[in-house]
């Protein structure tokens, strides 16, 4: 496996699919993406001409969303994920922003150094990214890209696999999302993903990272079960 490459497990591989479940995997995810944008919209100071780096940019709820409660605002998208990159290239045709919105099939690290954000944000990626160490590059890849002061919101699955109560929060998870109409069998290969597909790691070592790698003010907006949302700043 390489490292370096996010492995999707939320069903990537079929993005009509993920389209449609993954709102009844994770309670209140339409919420938590409310609130990343107004976290945004109070951070950024000049709200007229805000570049905005969308990092894990498949599927393109997060840039249709800033997109059309901010005129202002350009995007650029990173995912990847070609499937998921048409997603949100529709989703951007549909919300009539593609003028002020760039996409890019690419990994982060790709993106010119030189070119720095007002804000950026990466929603339920950091997980699928194999390893401290990876994890280490992508968010000091992720703050160089970043200006001094600028505001990141990240979620993901922050979990530690050996805690006396891992069991018990999964058991609550499955029953929430079968309740929603998620398959058994859906369920289960969701839940073997974890530590094998995907490398979660505590919220204790989420914030550890983000402090070595050049953020501040950590703060989490955002918990459901073992799904975390951050805001922090580039120091």
């Amino acid at each position: 496996m390489d490292h370096n490459q996010p492995s999707m497990s939320w069903d990537t591989a079929d993005e009509k699919r993920y389209e449609q479940s993954i709102a009844l995997k994770i309670p209140g995810y339409s919420h938590m993406h409310d609130l990343m944008e107004r976290l945004l919209a109070v951070s950024i100071t000049d709200n007229n001409q805000a570049k905005i780096l969308i990092v894990g940019a498949g599927g393109g709820k997060e840039i249709a969303l800033l997109g059309t409660r901010h005129t202002g605002w350009t995007f650029t998208g990173v995912d990847p994920s070609q499937l998921m990159l048409q997603l949100a290239e529709r989703r951007v045709q549909e919300a009539g922003i593609n003028a002020r919105v760039q996409l890019k099939s690419m990994m982060l690290e790709a993106l010119p150094e030189d070119e720095v954000y007002d804000g950026a944000k990466s929603m339920l990626m950091l997980h699928f990214i194999q390893g401290i160490e990876s994890k280490r590059r992508f968010l000091s890849n992720l703050a160089a890209r970043l200006k001094p002061g600028a505001p990141l919101i990240i979620a993901a699955v922050n979990a530690d696999l050996h805690s006396p109560v891992y069991p018990t929060i999964m058991q609550a998870w499955q029953d929430y999302m079968l309740s929603n109409g998620i398959q058994l069998e859906e369920w289960e290969q969701f839940a073997a993903s974890l530590g094998r597909e995907s490398d979660p790691i505590s919220s204790e070592q989420m914030i550890g990272l983000m402090k070595e790698c050049g953020f501040s003010h950590i703060t989490r907006y955002f918990g459901a079960f073992w799904v975390e949302g951050y805001y922090a700043k580039r120091d």
